[in-house]
């Protein structure tokens, strides 16, 4: 399962990747909501896992904008 993971926070954003990496999950990380939604459009996830601060983008501009395209994507903030 492809996870799409965007958090800013390096250090958290890197824990929690290799913690859902360890877990059996392919994790794409993404550090803004800009990256996030490049990311989203082309790893194609099965689920989003989205900081709610963010720079350039917030999660939820970016939850919005994955549930535009996908309405069907799990999205957990």
């Amino acid at each position: 399962m492809k996870v799409l993971l965007a958090e800013d926070d390096r250090d958290f954003g890197n824990i929690l990747s290799q913690y859902i990496t360890i877990s059996g999950f392919d994790v794409t990380l993404a550090r803004d909501g800009n990256e996030g939604w490049e990311q989203f459009t082309s790893a194609k996830p099965d689920i989003c896992v989205l900081d709610v601060m963010m720079p350039e983008m917030d999660g939820f501009t970016l939850g919005e904008k994955i549930k535009e395209a996908d309405p069907e994507m799990p999205v957990i903030f």
